[in-house]
């Protein structure tokens, strides 16, 4: 009987430690349903909300008060060896109302002067889905001119949004 205690024991232990790892794919530069950033010092808690989250409990919005969101900014050169040539976006946008004409926005900026290089992004006018959640996906083919020292950034802007709008489960990755 104690032989067979060891024996479970050590099978559950072993099952316990044989989890497998998550797999990074290197080409992904962020994925996030933003329930990781709940709890983090020096964030505006009105940019991160739980009021219409697409999965998990948390996405990031933009309304009368709030003209940006939370901006996911990374160096170029920090997050490919290699020029980053082509992006996707793949994302979940909500809007209430057809009066949300706000931008998921993409933007190459020069630290030197700070100013952009290349912008584009979703606009949510093209959208006429509402009260939903509405899933985009486009790629966006940065300049030649880039360089690894250029900051790209992805946001959600109000532009001329009157009510808010909503992104969830965002994911940002090179394309070959």
């Amino acid at each position: 009987m104690k032989r067979l205690s060891y024996v479970a024991a050590f099978a559950l232990l072993t099952a316990c430690a044989s989890g497998e790892e998550k797999k990074v794919d290197p080409k992904v530069l962020t994925s996030t349903s933003f329930e990781e950033l709940a709890g983090w010092g020096g964030l505006d808690t009105g940019l991160l909300t739980k009021t219409r989250a697409h999965t998990g409990q948390y996405c990031i919005k933009v309304d009368n008060t709030h003209e940006f969101s939370l901006t996911y900014d990374v160096v170029l050169g920090e997050m490919s060896p290699r020029k980053v040539k082509k992006i996707n976006l793949h994302a979940w946008v909500l809007l209430p109302t057809d009066r949300t004409n706000a931008i998921l926005g993409i933007q190459v900026v020069d630290p030197a002067n700070g100013q952009p290089v290349f912008g584009d992004g979703v606009k949510m006018e093209t959208i006429k889905k509402y009260n939903k959640w509405v899933e985009i996906d486009k790629d966006f083919e940065l300049p030649e001119t880039i360089q690894p020292t250029h900051h790209l950034k992805l946001f959600l802007y109000r532009d001329a949004a009157f009510d808010s709008v909503y992104a969830d489960d965002i994911t940002l990755k090179i394309v070959d």
